[in-house]
């Protein structure tokens, strides 16, 4: 299969990965990861990633973005990206060779052909493109999440007829942020205020990740943001799925659960007060309405 077109000069310093190189003999690969790559390379495939934990930061072509649970994006082949972790992250990894999913796709290659099928065409572009996130959440959400368990279940379990199945199973995938995509797409004027507002907005999560464990409040983001404070409220909302304070709690807890793990030495009030809570109780019912296990169970357990 020929992918030349996008295989540009300049990118040929990048390393590049081939679908050869898992060693399973098979044509595609999916894997559930805690640790990305941050070493810029290629891949000659398909590489869907979701954000099933946590939040990092994907830059393609040299554009940095911010990516939260419930993101997922579709690299098209041999378009250079690659991460920068920035905390706890939990991602599901899936490749495969187009022709996988449609033999068409090794026979005459052009890249009119590529885009013949509509569960593609909204992220398999030419480069230039390429979206650079699609967020989930809701149903969508939920059913995305579900399809990916069931294709890293059959890649683990290698039933009867398991590359039929993931097969089926990536088709019903692509089909389902296809239509999530379109449905976005059409809530323009609600994008199009994201947009606008991004660099107020990134500049607040920026202030909030390096003040997470201070008195930070609300009043002090919207200040740094300088955009109403309902108005803040309401893309803040859009872009992460979560209140101020939701999103504070999460990065609370994220920090105590490493805490928890690779420093035993320290009190569970001493991690109480180091990650910005100011009353024991409160974080304890905090973490557990969060983990479902309280923190001296987490650090006995070291189970997550």
């Amino acid at each position: 299969m020929d992918y030349s077109y996008l295989d540009k000069e300049e990118y040929k310093k990048y390393p590049i990965a081939e679908i050869e190189d898992n060693n399973n003999g098979l044509p595609f690969f999916i894997a559930k990861r805690t640790t990305l790559n941050c070493v810029k390379h290629r891949h000659a495939f398909v590489q869907i990633i979701y954000v099933s934990k946590g939040s990092c930061k994907h830059v393609l072509n040299d554009n940095e973005f911010e990516i939260f649970k419930g993101d997922i994006f579709i690299m098209p082949p041999f378009v250079p990206h690659y991460f920068i972790e920035n905390g706890d992250v939990e991602i599901f990894e899936y490749e495969f060779v187009p022709e996988f999913i449609n033999e068409r796709f090794s026979q005459s290659f052009t890249e009119n052909s590529f885009m013949d099928f509509a569960y593609l065409e909204p992220f398999l572009v030419i480069e230039n493109m390429i979206k650079p996130r699609l967020n989930l959440y809701g149903a969508a959400q939920l059913e995305v999440e579900e399809v990916f368990r069931e294709i890293l279940l059959e890649y683990e379990d290698l039933n009867e007829d398991f590359e039929l199945m993931i097969k089926a199973l990536t088709l019903k995938l692509l089909i389902l942020v296809s239509r999530e995509y379109h449905h976005t797409d059409d809530k323009s004027d609600e994008n199009y205020l994201f947009a606008k507002h991004k660099d107020s907005l990134m500049r607040a999560v920026e202030y909030i990740k390096e003040n997470y464990n201070t008195g930070i409040c609300l009043d002090d983001a919207v200040r740094v943001s300088l955009l109403s404070k309902s108005y803040f409220g309401f893309l803040f909302k859009h872009m992460t799925h979560m209140t101020f304070t939701e999103y504070v709690n999460n990065l609370r807890i994220n920090k105590a659960i490493e805490m928890l793990k690779e420093r035993p030495d320290l009190k569970i009030i001493d991690i109480c007060f180091e990650v910005g809570y100011n009353n024991v109780n409160h974080f304890n019912r905090i973490f557990r309405q969060q983990m479902g296990l309280t923190p001296m169970q987490v650090r006995k357990n070291r189970k997550l």
